[in-house]
């Protein structure tokens, strides 16, 4: 049996971030919850170029013709280099975030549109894919060249069916899931098993409120593949939900076979915050809140 490692509490952040251990979804067909349409890259966008978005440039008016993209919808980058800040804006304060974006990453889009410094800028959180191996930023990027030439567009991602087992939701790109599924039950079959142990680690900062997004997470169950031996879901209990009749064993053969209903996007997400406790928080708020959205909250249990 595993333990929780002081590592396990961040895997969310680290996985929605944009190191690359999920496989990239596809782009072929439309996503049922938030349908969009696709716009095809101009010929050579060049955002590192002499007209991307530069301290020196001076501001001037919104382009007109920008690509409009939708909240909490996947869109995807029709260009190279494209760069991320920390604010909309193109300004000393905005601060230029590595590694930049190439065609054809996909993005979660958190907020916006935002006019600013003549370009028009989205709040996104990039997903990643196995081939990226480094720590993709979250920020801010603006959609198009001010002569309209997109640098990011509306994307149609293939949305696989609602998953039945834990070996199905593993494999699901969480930020893909909350665009695709949003907050609609989930039902999947599983096994609980008793941690062996906990955390226990202190790492400065914590995430309010702790049952969703804490930094070091004092699970009252492993939740385990019903096929897959090893293979669990990170996902926490809300705390409405009475589990006092659920008492599985440490060891294999006294795990419990359950039916669990879940979902992501919990009304209380939108709450997250850090809080330091001795350290600097180190994500924006809003990224705290995207990852608390795309956490899966176990709200049933039912005994198999």
């Amino acid at each position: 049996m595993k333990r929780i490692g002081p590592g396990a509490a961040l895997l969310l952040f680290v996985t929605l971030w944009g190191c690359g251990s999920q496989p990239a979804p596809t782009t072929s067909s439309p996503q049922p919850s938030t349908p969009v349409t696709s716009t095809p890259p101009s010929a050579d966008p060049s955002p590192s170029g002499p007209s991307a978005p530069d301290p020196s440039v001076a501001p001037t008016p919104a382009p007109s013709r920008a690509p409009r993209l939708t909240i909490d919808s996947i869109a995807k980058v029709v260009t190279n280099d494209l760069r991320i800040r920390s604010k909309p804006e193109v300004s000393d304060a905005s601060k230029k975030l590595e590694p930049l974006l190439d065609a054809p990453a996909l993005v979660y889009v958190v907020k916006g549109p935002v006019e600013a410094s003549g370009y028009t800028w989205y709040e996104i959180a990039p997903i990643g894919n196995a081939e990226v191996t480094v720590e993709l930023p979250f920020g801010w990027v603006a959609v198009a060249d001010k002569d309209g030439t997109p640098w990011v567009a509306p994307a149609s991602p293939s949305c696989p069916a609602k998953p039945t087992s834990i070996d199905d939701l593993v494999v699901l790109d969480r930020l893909l899931a909350l665009a695709c599924f949003g907050d609609e039950p989930i039902r999947i079959n599983a096994r609980l098993a008793q941690p062996e142990a906990t955390c226990g680690v202190d790492i400065g900062w914590d995430v309010e409120p702790s049952w969703l997004g804490g930094t070091c997470p004092q699970p009252a169950f492993l939740v385990e593949s019903t096929d897959s031996m090893g293979l669990s879901l990170n996902s926490v209990i809300d705390p409405d939900l009475d589990v006092r009749g659920f008492t599985p064993g440490v060891e294999e053969p006294e795990w419990l076979r359950v039916h669990l209903t879940g979902r992501f996007d919990h009304p209380d997400a939108k709450t997250c915050h850090g809080v330091g406790t001795g350290q600097p928080v180190p994500y924006p708020r809003d990224q705290i809140v995207v990852s608390c959205r795309a956490t899966f909250v176990i709200t049933k249990i039912v005994k198999a």
